[in-house]
């Protein structure tokens, strides 16, 4: 399943063609991460968009979650690379994703919901790498 990648992908970049699966799972994840964090819909609609609300602390806690979820961080708040790579889609070359991976993945902070922040809004500064080069 490509959920993981896709999901990341299509949530910081926005151009890719889900299934009707794959946009009922993210749905799913994404619903259930504004319940658990109790971030407005509209602020992750904005981030999603490339507006991110600096320091919100629910937002950061969503993106935590939706990579939790996805299984791209652990619990403990640790980056899987492997599930990562394995769920790259085809559509998105390897060597440009894995250059803003590398930009990324190495990313902290004070606790999980602000490693899942930095991951997103690091994701969201490079999505035009991917897109455009």
């Amino acid at each position: 399943m490509k959920i993981i990648v896709v999901f990341t992908i299509a949530l910081f970049v926005g151009a890719l063609a889900l299934t009707d699966e794959q946009k009922a799972k993210l749905k799913e994840y994404k619903d259930s991460c504004i319940a658990e964090t109790g971030v407005d819909a509209a602020i992750v609609e904005n981030a999603k968009n490339g507006n991110i609300a600096e320091g919100d602390e629910k937002l950061a806690c969503f993106a935590a979650c939706f990579l939790k979820k996805m299984a791209i961080l652990s619990p403990e708040g640790n980056l899987n690379e492997e599930v990562l790579y394995a769920k790259l889609p085809s559509s998105i070359p390897k060597e440009k994703a894995d250059e803003v991976f590398q930009k990324c993945k190495n990313l902290g902070g004070a606790n999980v919901c602000e490693k899942g922040g930095n991951l997103m809004k690091c994701f969201l500064e490079n999505k035009k790498f991917i897109i455009l080069n």
